[in-house]
């Protein structure tokens, strides 16, 4: 079970630590179980694969106790201290269960070298030894599988480190049994201590696998293709151009990932901030149980037109709070310079605050074209209407119900008797410093001439109506909503 953002339920990490902590508590009665029989039967033996055994088990000891320990520190959740959380103490624990196991195939080697080559020394092998040794496979056969499986499914690198000693010691048992069968039966006394260089070369071979995972947890190495994961995961989605920079480190269960997108200059931040998300949850979907951050990178597209370039130019200027009524118009070149490229005359309204000084106004527009004919060359001349932005918070006029049926009539007539219009709704008089201002909705009609209505066709109705309104009625300004019929 997961919340919303892919991570595992609160009940969920609950009950799994629990499981991880009675198998670690049981590990550990098992193998200080195992590591008093073995060491007392060594002894009374003098087989040195016995003791290297009870050497080996006592060490699990040690591990299965740190494993207790590192499996109660790894489910704390992250702090202002470590912000990735705590799982990596079960790499750390993991880590030094390895050295020891190394630290025990060193000394055995060296007792066993030592006994085939410069000392003699018999072992006295009976019955009981071979028991022991037979129920201590079973013992570690039981509980390899136990770790093993809770390893595995809650992606803990100490359990997975603890099951590892009781599999090896499983084989280990099972390189005395033969070295003590030599002893006993064929009268080989070194069969022993060759048994004992056997374990700790199978204790060396089998730490260096699980050794190489959790160097690879510690140093951040990347899980193997997660790259090729992550980008397939994204690629397709309208508006990312290109994915780049993508990291990844396994802490515990989760996955970190971080990964750069270029989105388009000409997003706005909003849909920028949607784009980011879209491509988190797509990875999440893609590697479960992940953590992702995404930083999103604006970028100039080949998809950008003069416009756009110029509305990008208005937004980061200070003091600039808006631009509109904006067109082009080309320049002719010079006849006597035939091959001169394309020249521009830009119009446009510039809104600003209506409380700036003049001068100081001016002083930003003349920066603001400046800065358009510097990064749009085709644009070589540029006329600009300054506008006071309107304040939201300054009542600047009021609604005029008191209109006669007959006045509101008249203006429905003069929007209907231009062509296009098949209908005038939504009339609205506004009565300003003075001034009427009227509102209104008109239905836009196709005709033989016309069987589809473009954004161009409506705005020159629209015009028509404004200017009709204008000229018959009296309005000092017409606002006209179009919308198709």
């Amino acid at each position: 079970m997961a919340d919303k953002k892919g991570s595992p339920h609160p009940n969920t990490i609950q009950s799994g630590t629990k499981e991880k902590i009675k198998v670690a508590i049981i590990s550990i009665i098992a193998s200080a179980a195992l590591t008093g029989i073995k060491l007392a039967m060594g002894l009374s033996t003098n087989s040195l694969g016995i003791i290297s055994e009870a050497f080996h088990s006592g060490l699990d000891v040690m591990a299965a106790a740190m494993t207790f320990h590192a499996v109660r520190i790894a489910v704390r959740p992250p702090d202002t201290k470590y912000t990735y959380g705590y799982a990596k103490y079960e790499s750390v624990a993991s880590l030094i269960e390895i050295i020891l196991l190394f630290a025990v195939a060193i000394w055995v080697s060296y007792e066993g070298i030592d006994r085939i080559f410069f000392k003699k020394v018999e072992p006295e092998i009976n019955i009981f030894a071979f028991a022991i040794m037979f129920a201590s496979i079973a013992v570690d056969f039981s509980r390899s599988r136990v770790l093993y499986r809770t390893a595995r499914k809650y992606g803990s690198q100490a359990l997975e480190a603890d099951a590892l000693h009781f599999r090896t010691d499983m084989i280990t048992s099972s390189i005395v049994i033969v070295g003590l069968l030599a002893v006993f039966f064929m009268k080989i006394p070194n069969a022993d201590a060759f048994a004992a260089l056997v374990i700790a070369g199978v204790i060396i071979y089998t730490s260096l696998g699980l050794g190489r995972r959790t160097l690879d947890v510690l140093l951040d190495k990347a899980p193997k293709g997660i790259t090729s994961h992550v980008i397939e995961a994204v690629s397709g989605l309208d508006g990312v151009k290109k994915v780049y920079g993508v990291r990844a480190r396994k802490v515990g269960q989760e996955t970190f990932v971080d990964m750069h997108i270029e989105v388009p200059r000409t997003f706005t931040h909003g849909k920028a901030h949607s784009m980011a998300t879209e491509v988190e949850e797509r990875v999440k979907r893609t590697i479960p149980e992940s953590s992702v951050l995404v930083h999103v990178d604006a970028i100039k597209s080949k998809d950008e037109t003069i416009l756009d370039r110029v509305r990008l130019i208005a937004s980061e200027t200070d003091g600039v709070k808006n631009v509109h009524s904006i067109y082009l118009s080309a320049i002719s070149p010079s006849l006597t310079d035939p091959g001169n490229k394309k020249e521009l005359h830009l119009y446009l309204d510039v809104q600003m605050d209506g409380d700036l000084e003049l001068k100081t106004a001016h002083s930003i527009i003349d920066d603001f074209e400046k800065r358009i004919k510097s990064e749009i060359p085709e644009i070589v001349n540029i006329t600009s209407h300054l506008e006071a932005e309107a304040n939201e918070n300054v009542v600047v006029g009021s609604e005029r119900p008191e209109i006669d049926k007959q006045y509101m009539e008249r203006i429905r007539n003069v929007a209907l008797s231009v062509n296009g219009v098949a209908d005038c709704k939504n009339i609205g008089i506004i009565a300003i410093a003075g001034e009427t201002h009227v509102t209104l909705t008109i239905a836009v009609s196709t005709g033989s001439d016309r069987p589809k209505i473009t954004i161009d066709d409506a705005h020159h109705i629209a015009t028509d109506v404004q200017n009709a309104i204008i000229k018959q009625i009296g309005a000092a300004r017409v606002v006209v909503h179009s919308e198709p019929s």
